[in-house]
């Protein structure tokens, strides 16, 4: 553990993770979240022992690189990871600020600071996916270039070792409770949109469609008031977003209807579940201390685990 000057609060993000595996059409065999986690676990092993060289993955939107640095395994899908990045293409002329000594550039176009973000993975309790606990760093990389990454990394690994599927790592927002909140916006609430994974659907819905490979994973199901002035049941909509953060079979939930000034649209997957920790800090370098930041991020979902 690093020396500590003082804390700070650090924003974080939460979100689910899901990794699916793609296989032929003639395959029967079941989605076993063990097997799952147990290949996570082993592409996470075979990228850290690449040189920091080969592991390394260019942003070029950004002018960025990106690599894994470290994880911790703690077994039954649990992860704590610290990526690393560095932007480059920022030479500008220093200065020291106390006594205003300038500097001159000393950097390279391609010299970079390095800066750490977090990720915090734990599988989620009775479900196929993971929760995510994501640190919001303004000069680190989002959760979108971690699960870019990942799959990169997945890519590879499949390619270099006998691993029999393909795998893609996916992530959905955690909504916020604010979802429920903005509801009260509403003067009347007319329709609400469920998107729900095809596999959570009956089979013999599935089978109406015939050809059910063809329908996409997502299928989305309209639910009206059941006639003009009518509303939706009390604590319906609140059973339904119940429900999303439970068994995860919702993906999505859009509410739409009225305000008092033109129409209302609220939807599950525009609200981030967001908080902040206070953790300690790097001296040195102001960043977060990793091994504070992982104890904190634990403590917290513990405390609100759903």
């Amino acid at each position: 553990m690093g020396t500590q000057e003082n804390d700070k609060k650090v924003l974080i993000y939460f979100y689910y993770l899901a990794i699916t595996r793609q296989k032929e059409a003639s395959d029967t065999s079941t989605y076993d979240i063990a097997q799952i986690t147990n290949v996570f676990s082993k592409m996470l092993v075979y990228t850290l022992k690449k040189s920091l060289k080969d592991r390394r993955q260019e942003l070029t939107f950004a002018e960025k690189v990106v690599w894994l640095d470290s994880f911790e395994d703690m077994g039954n899908g649990n992860y704590n990871i610290t990526f690393k990045s560095a932007k480059y293409n920022h030479v500008r002329n220093e200065i020291n600020t106390e006594t205003m000594e300038p500097l001159g550039t000393r950097k390279q176009r391609r010299d970079g600071d390095e800066e750490k973000t977090h990720l915090c993975i734990r599988l989620a309790q009775g479900q196929q996916r993971y929760l995510a606990v994501h640190e919001s760093n303004y000069y680190g990389i989002t959760i979108n270039c971690i699960v870019n990454y990942l799959n990169e990394c997945f890519k590879r690994f499949n390619e270099e070792t006998e691993e029999q599927y393909h795998y893609e790592v996916s992530y959905e927002i955690m909504p916020g409770d604010d979802f429920l909140t903005s509801l009260k916006e509403a003067k009347t609430i007319s329709a609400l949109t469920l998107t729900v994974y095809k596999d959570s659907l009956p089979n013999e819905f599935m089978l109406f469609a015939g050809r059910t490979s063809d329908i996409a994973d997502d299928v989305e199901i309209k639910i009206k008031t059941p006639k003009k002035g009518g509303k939706f049941p009390d604590n319906l909509i609140k059973a339904y977003y119940e429900a999303m953060q439970g068994d995860g079979r919702i993906k999505r939930i859009k509410a739409s209807g009225s305000k008092n000034h033109g129409s209302f649209e609220a939807s599950t997957d525009l609200i981030k579940m967001k908080n902040f920790i206070t953790v300690g800090r790097l001296s040195t370098t102001d960043e977060v201390d990793s091994y504070d930041f992982f104890n904190k991020a634990q403590e917290f979902i513990e405390t609100n685990r759903r």
